[in-house]
């Protein structure tokens, strides 16, 4: 994918006419994404999606699948068993970051990349994936599903408007009922979580939307807060849901003092909570870095796929190590080009705990190496420009159109090995950095596949 590749093409841009006025397409938006956390304002909010060329927009979804195989195969083969694999991650096997295993080590090992949203920027050579959430919680689906919706109403309907692209809520709905089938258990889904996650919604909307498409589809789906488990599945008599959807963050329920306790009798009475804990695993920054210095399994088309989509990126320690055809001391070259690398914890979400050389003193940058040094809980990765991309929005005034460049994070989304939709993040004021919706006030909008018609 190359920087002329980033732009629409010609046929889906000429045909990006929209057709209901600006006030309209507010309104809708609002509507549609009402209790769903997403910023909606008079001033800035997007006028469209991005689109990608149909390649460019595939390449993404092959991308994603490829590497998510290469986490799951790193953290397998980093140790035989689970205590031996968080030894390597540098993690106590009774630590607090992952506290919901489950004894049934099959299980995990066979589910533990089953969804994951990786995070991409379009750089001046192409995609880069700068990390992967793999879990259940990461955000991103249900706002794709409504704003790829509201998109195609604005601008033609499903026969007439320039783009299309694969819907989250439908391809997760699909692995749900391949699991059901594959594991020979009722067709009921629980969807576990929690809606004042979504911005203190004053409803659960957020996950009633997907409960709605899982029952189209012929499953039994029910949402369920914290204060309904373990009762609301029917236990302890019977198991109603014998599989449901990790829809929650296990730091974000113990930071406000929610107890595990209901999840964790869930777990015991034998639903499957999907994906297992063994998927935050792969989310772990460090394994990323594994692979980008490459391990003694990887096959020559192994590095080529990570040479080719990952930024070079390494373990933060007093070690040595290749960049750009040259040996450095590590922290040497950390400490002389600043400008050139990113810091990030090997843990972390919503863009927490990311340091930018760019925009950083040398201070700072200096502090937060020689903590990560001591510690040993901390990546560098080789920071990434974004190429800049028009998009339409609302004006200051929040009454008409303008073109902005911004420079948007990617989010291609696999739910069992499915294309399951683009996500995007960006600032409307153009700059780029850290782009966290909760963490930095981030605009969402989606990404969808450039068609002719």
């Amino acid at each position: 994918m190359t920087e002329r590749a980033l732009t629409r093409p010609g046929t889906a841009r000429s045909a990006l006419v929209r057709r209901w006025p600006v006030s309209e397409v507010l309104r809708t938006l609002q509507y549609e994404l009402r209790d769903c956390g997403t910023r909606i304002e008079t001033e800035r909010a997007p006028l469209e999606p991005f689109v990608l060329p149909g390649p460019a927009y595939d390449e993404l979804f092959t991308a994603a699948t490829g590497l998510l195989a290469l986490l799951r195969r790193a953290v397998l083969e980093s140790a035989p068993t689970r205590a031996g694999r968080l030894a390597a991650l540098g993690l106590a096997p009774d630590g607090d970051d992952y506290p919901l295993f489950t004894d049934d080590d099959p299980f995990e090992e066979r589910y533990c990349a089953a969804m994951a949203r990786p995070d991409v920027i379009l750089g001046p050579q192409g995609p880069r994936f700068i990390e992967f959430n793999v879990s259940g919680a990461f955000g991103g689906p249900a706002e794709t599903h409504l704003l790829s919706r509201v998109w195609t109403e604005v601008y033609g309907g499903h026969d007439g408007a320039p783009f299309t692209g694969h819907d989250p809520l439908e391809a997760r709905a699909a692995f749900f009922d391949q699991v059901c089938q594959d594991l020979g258990l009722p067709r009921a889904v629980a969807l576990v979580g929690s809606p004042y996650e979504q911005d203190q919604a004053a409803t659960s909307r957020y996950y009633d939307i997907e409960v709605d498409v899982l029952r189209r589809r012929g499953l039994r789906a029910e949402f369920f807060e914290p204060d309904r488990l373990p009762h609301g599945l029917g236990l302890p008599e019977r198991l109603d849901f014998p599989v449901g959807l990790r829809y929650f963050a296990t730091a974000d329920w113990t930071s406000r003092g929610q107890s595990l306790d209901p999840v964790r009798s869930v777990l015991a009475a034998g639903c499957l909570l999907l994906p297992p804990q063994s998927s935050y695993l792969l989310a772990n920054k460090k394994v990323l870095a594994w692979l980008s210095e490459g391990l003694p399994w990887m096959t020559g088309a192994d590095r080529a796929l990570v040479g080719r989509y990952v930024p070079w990126s390494r373990v933060v320690g007093d070690t040595k190590a290749d960049w750009h055809g040259r040996t450095f001391d590590l922290p040497e070259l950390l400490l002389s080009a600043r400008e050139r690398f990113v810091l990030k914890k090997a843990i972390g979400m919503m863009g927490r705990e990311v340091l930018i050389g760019l925009l950083s003193t040398p201070a700072q940058w200096a502090a937060e190496l020689e903590r990560a040094l001591a510690e040993g809980d901390t990546i560098v990765q080789e920071y990434t420009e974004s190429v800049p991309y028009e998009l339409e929005m609302c004006d200051a005034s929040g009454t008409r159109a303008e073109r902005v460049a911004v420079a948007p994070v990617l989010s291609p989304m696999v739910f069992g090995g499915r294309p399951g939709g683009c996500y995007a993040r960006y600032f409307p004021s153009g700059e780029s950095g850290v782009v966290s919706v909760y963490g930095q006030g981030a605009m969402e909008n989606a990404v969808l596949r450039g068609v002719q018609r």
